[in-house]
C-alpha cells in the first residue's frame, strides 16, 4: 500500500512539474506572444491557463489518472521535440519562424495517445495452438491481462468482453494482473 501511495505522490509531482514546463513552452507560440504583447511573464500566465484548462478538461472527461498520463506523455514528447529542434536549429545556424517543436510535440502526442486509446478499446482475439507430447486432451484456456477496469472499461463494457470469453466455452479462464507485485493469478 505504501508503494502505491509513493507512486501516486511521485506521479502528481511529475504532473505538476510537467504543467509548469508546458506552461513555459506554450508561451513560445506566436498566438500567445501576440496575446501577451511580447511580455514574457504574461505569456507564461497565458501558457499556464491554457495548460490548466487542457488538464482540467481531460480530468473531467476521463478522470485524474488519464489526465496525468496525457500531461506526462505531452511533457516527454515535448522535451524530446525541443531537444531535436534545438539540434536542428544549431545545425542550420538560424532560428525557425514558427515554434515547430511545440507543434510537433502536440501532434505526435495526440497521434500516440489516440492510437493507444483505439487499441485499448478494441480487443482482438488471438488463438494459439500449443503442441505437446503429454496427454492433455483438448484443453481450451482463455487468458487475459491488464484489463484497465475503471480506466478503459467500466462494469458494463468489461461484462461484454467477459461474455465473449464465456461464449468460447474455455475449460479454464486465467487473469494475469498487470502489476509486477501481483504474483498470483485469479481463476474465474
Amino acid at each position: 500500500m505504501i508503494m502505491w501511495a509513493v507512486l501516486m505522490v511521485v506521479l502528481f509531482v511529475l504532473a505538476f512539474a510537467g504543467i509548469l514546463y508546458l506552461s513555459n513552452r506554450i508561451g513560445h507560440f506566436s498566438f500567445v506572444r501576440n496575446l501577451s504583447h511580447g511580455k514574457k511573464r504574461l505569456a507564461l500566465v497565458y501558457g499556464f491557463l491554457i495548460t490548466i484548462v487542457f488538464t482540467a478538461v481531460i480530468w473531467f472527461l476521463w478522470r485524474s489518472m488519464n489526465a496525468i498520463v496525457c500531461v506526462l506523455h505531452l511533457l516527454i514528447f515535448w522535451m524530446i521535440s525541443d531537444g531535436i529542434f534545438s539540434l536542428i536549429k544549431k545545425h542550420r545556424e538560424k532560428s525557425f519562424s514558427r515554434y515547430y517543436a511545440g507543434i510537433t510535440a502536440i501532434i505526435f502526442t495526440m497521434c500516440y495517445l489516440g492510437t493507444g486509446w483505439y487499441l485499448a478499446h478494441h480487443v482482438w482475439e488471438k488463438n494459439y495452438r500449443i503442441q505437446t507430447e503429454k496427454e492433455v486432451g483438448n484443453l481450451k484456456v482463455a487468458v487475459f491481462s491488464d484489463s484497465h477496469v475503471g480506466t478503459t472499461f467500466h462494469g458494463k463494457g468489461f461484462e461484454e468482453h467477459m461474455k465473449t470469453i464465456e461464449a468460447q466455452n474455455p475449460a479454464l479462464t486465467l487473469y494475469f494482473p498487470a502489476t509486477p507485485t501481483a504474483a498470483s493469478f485469479f481463476l474465474l
